[in-house]
């Protein structure tokens, strides 16, 4: 079949299942997205905005592998059902979110009611992190080479891998700030929320890297997972001291953060996001494990 015909097959299906997610993703959530939007809450479209980039990385991860000499209707099959499949466990990220990380809040009311750029920004870095370790998962030559069910069973497994290491860190990274997280986040401290997000985005750049390729058995699937959870838990203070050492000097990044100075809650996300984009091209996981 033509590149050309085929290319455009691919990208009508992927138009086609981002708007289905669109559709489920209005219906999952407690607010009515589109009112909202008229009504200039910019806080609504935010978590969306994560839920739409994620579902784009899911959709593109399916589409750049497996590499196989398959015939095209069945590489094409594959594509759709790990599109679908994608898109389902980004929902559930959802729930996920709500119950596991933003848990002391009621977060419908938070980003319709209060506007609260915070919180909107933290779903935003949840659905987007979990795009990412998705997109990793349906990536690689373990969906065809080790057969369909082990495909399958891998996406599922490393899903849940990451998203307890994104419940863990969001634990750990309220131990290591010196302000309670979760209360500025409620208290509508926007900055707070920012840095949060960007951190928890970051975590998924560097699990999709674990994610990506022929991960062979789960107990070295496994062995790397670990290591990057170790260098999560370096990449914090690493980024903090960067921050006020040498890009923003005789400023106090965390205190700054906590009296809601939006500049400085950017400033931290966009370098933890730029450390961990770092790691993802120059650090071989795999390699190590």
């Amino acid at each position: 079949m033509n590149n050309i015909i085929i290319s455009l097959i691919y990208l009508i299906t992927s138009c086609i299942l981002l708007i289905i997610g669109r559709k489920l993703y209005l219906k999952s959530i407690k607010y009515d997205m589109q009112k909202e939007i008229q009504n200039e809450n910019h806080t609504a479209i935010i978590p969306y905005c994560g839920f739409l980039v994620g579902c784009t990385a899911i959709l593109a991860g399916a589409f750049v592998g497996p590499d196989s000499q398959s015939v095209f209707y069945k590489e094409y099959l594959y594509y759709v059902a790990y599109g679908i499949l994608g898109i389902s466990l980004m929902l559930f990220a959802g729930n996920i979110a709500e119950k596991a990380i933003l848990y002391k809040f009621n977060n419908t009311d938070e980003i319709v009611r209060d506007r609260n750029l915070g919180a909107a920004a933290i779903h935003c870095g949840i659905y987007l992190a979990t795009g990412l370790i998705i997109a990793g998962c349906v990536t690689g030559d373990t969906l065809l080479t080790h057969g369909k069910l082990y495909g399958l069973i891998s996406t599922l497994i490393y899903y849940v891998l990451g998203m307890g290491f994104l419940i863990l860190f969001s634990k750990l990274h309220d131990k290591l700030t010196p302000y309670p997280l979760l209360e500025e986040i409620e208290n509508d401290n926007s900055a707070v929320g920012i840095s949060f997000g960007g951190h928890i985005a970051a975590i998924g750049i560097i699990l999709m890297k674990a994610s990506i390729g022929d991960v062979g058995s789960i107990s070295h699937g496994l062995a790397t997972y670990l290591l990057d959870l170790s260098a999560i838990v370096l990449l914090l203070p690493c980024v903090r001291i960067f921050l006020d050492k040498i890009i923003v000097r005789n400023i106090n990044i965390a205190k700054e953060v906590r009296n809601n100075n939006i500049a400085a809650g950017i400033g931290e996300a966009a370098t933890i996001i730029a450390f961990a984009i770092l790691i993802f091209f120059m650090v071989d996981f795999v390699g190590i494990a």
